[in-house]
């Protein structure tokens, strides 16, 4: 199982056209998320970071398989990490 948690200082949100702002206090970045990416963000933190409650919640709701949505999940997961804004935990 992989959890994972945002950095101190992140800060979320949501825009009108859909997309999820990310904002790090820390390092200035600023990163916009997608609407599929957004509600797997969503999806993290209402499962409190784990990787495969959350992607299995998604995969149910989109009728997608799975081990897709996990992958999908934990590519935007690494993503995220390697820019600052989240970590494994």
């Amino acid at each position: 199982m992989m959890a994972i948690q945002t950095v101190p200082g992140v800060t979320q949100r949501m825009l009108p056209n859909g997309h999820l702002q990310l904002s790090c206090r820390n390092t200035s970045r600023q990163v916009e998320c997608e609407p599929v990416a957004a509600a797997m963000w969503i999806a993290l933190k209402q499962h409190n970071g784990d990787v495969d409650r959350a992607s299995a919640v998604l995969a149910a709701l989109w009728e997608t398989d799975v081990e897709d949505t996990r992958y999908d999940m934990m590519l935007l997961a690494g993503s995220l990490c390697s820019l600052g804004l989240l970590a494994e935990v």
